[in-house]
């Protein structure tokens, strides 16, 4: 009678052997994810959206408007050419006043022979704010980069964690079945069950409000590329973490701008000055200047030459309230580029401290998740084996490096981000 019973034993101790393993092996392995076909890159992502982007077609015009800006300060610097063509008669007034009548046929030829430099500040202050725009549209795409950069790691992160949820939800269904089995041989009570199936539940419920996330993260992924349709969107996952850009915070385009509106505005206070001084302008003309309209044409064609020296005397306080509206777009400029500096600098700070600190979350949980994983299997073993483990110690230790895997993929979506944040601010482009 001894020998039946440790006959009992011995078999019943190699079928919780067989069921734990099964059930590891079972649990634990996944199948890779299939490669789909067509997926959509980063680098393609960024080549739509700068194509669909609003913001790059407004600071194109921004730059042709500053384009058109400069050609009209360029133009005063070369002589203007002007014709006309005029008949007058006054027949009611003293012919000794009108001589009968005035026949005109003229090409005119204005030149400011000298201004005291006022038209040369006006035009390199135009060509300073064209560079200004110029640089806005190189900023705008350096933003547009950003966005979609991050909104496409973000979406990889979102449905990174979907199927880690699926595979959680999978596993604890089978974990469900392995638990079902042993309450039917007595080796599990009602209440195991009833864990393990609301651990389930939970799994599904996050696993939920994972796929939202994950749709919503399409959505913001498909509006930057012209792709709304978050069913079609299948993007590749980069396996390898970015190293963190290095650059000059100086060649930021916003920075660049900022400068290149300070020096416009002290250009524009110079010209603003120069409308004090005297203007030399100088005039040519060549046509037809003469009484009736047979005699001018037949005989009346000539030539003619003439100079000024124009200066103000008295304006009302127009030339000075230039020069102080110039001095404070020139205040405003400056404080412009030391906010810039200052927000730029604190983001760039802020940058390089999240990819630190992420790498370090990184490395302790690349070392701390084989460990959750053991102590997991462990519990496992020894719950299914008949020891003291308890299924609370199953859950527990199964939630922990669920916890822990998901940590990681939010640390790397963190190290991503804020390597294209750094790579913004350093104005690189990617």
């Amino acid at each position: 009678m001894k020998l039946y019973a440790g006959e009992r034993r011995a078999t019943r101790t190699k079928l919780r052997l067989l069921i734990t393993m099964a059930a590891l092996v079972f649990c634990f392995v996944r199948e890779p994810p299939a490669r789909a076909a067509g997926l959509l890159t980063l680098h393609d992502a960024i080549s739509r959206a700068l194509v669909v982007a609003p913001s790059i077609a407004s600071a194109a015009a921004a730059s042709d408007l500053g384009m058109a800006t400069l050609g009209e300060a360029r133009a005063p610097l070369y002589p203007s050419l002007d014709g006309g063509l005029n008949y007058y008669q006054a027949p009611g007034y003293n012919p000794t006043v009108t001589n009968g009548a005035e026949t005109a046929a003229q090409l005119t030829l204005n030149y400011t022979a000298y201004d005291f430099g006022r038209r040369l500040a006006v035009m390199r202050a135009a060509r300073y704010a064209a560079d200004a725009a110029r640089l806005g549209v190189r900023a705008a795409q350096s933003q547009i980069v950003f966005d979609t950069t991050v909104a496409y790691y973000d979406l990889m992160r979102s449905r990174r964690a979907v199927s880690e949820w699926r595979a959680s939800f999978d596993r604890l269904g089978r974990y469900i079945a392995v638990i079902t089995h042993l309450e039917r041989s007595g080796q599990a009570v009602t209440t195991d069950v009833l864990r393990i199936r609301s651990e389930r539940d939970n799994a599904e419920l996050q696993l939920a409000a994972a796929e939202q996330a994950s749709r919503r993260a399409a959505i913001v992924l498909g509006s930057l590329i012209g792709e709304f349709d978050p069913a079609d969107i299948e993007i590749e996952n980069p396996t390898t973490l970015p190293t963190l850009p290095s650059g000059n915070l100086k060649q930021n385009p916003t920075l660049r701008a900022d400068q290149r509106n300070i020096d416009a505005a002290t250009l524009a206070i110079k010209a603003a000055q120069a409308e004090r001084y005297p203007n030399l302008g100088l005039q040519f003309t060549t046509g037809f200047l003469g009484l009736n309209p047979p005699k001018t044409f037949g005989h009346d064609f000539g030539a003619s030459y003439a100079g000024s020296i124009g200066m103000p005397i008295f304006d009302g306080g127009l030339i000075r309230a230039h020069i102080d509206a110039a001095r404070a777009r020139q205040m405003t400029a400056t404080a412009q580029l030391h906010q810039d500096e200052l927000i730029l600098s604190q983001r760039l700070a802020d940058a390089r401290v999240r990819y630190g600190e992420a790498l370090r979350q990184l490395d302790i949980l690349n070392r701390s998740l084989p460990t959750a994983e053991d102590s997991f299997a462990l519990d496992w073993t020894r719950f299914l084996g008949g020891g003291s483990g308890t299924l609370l110690e199953v859950i527990d230790a199964f939630r922990q490096a669920q916890t822990f895997r998901l940590t990681r993929i939010d640390q790397e979506f963190a190290v991503r981000q804020a390597a294209a944040e750094t790579a913004l601010l350093f104005g690189v482009s990617r």
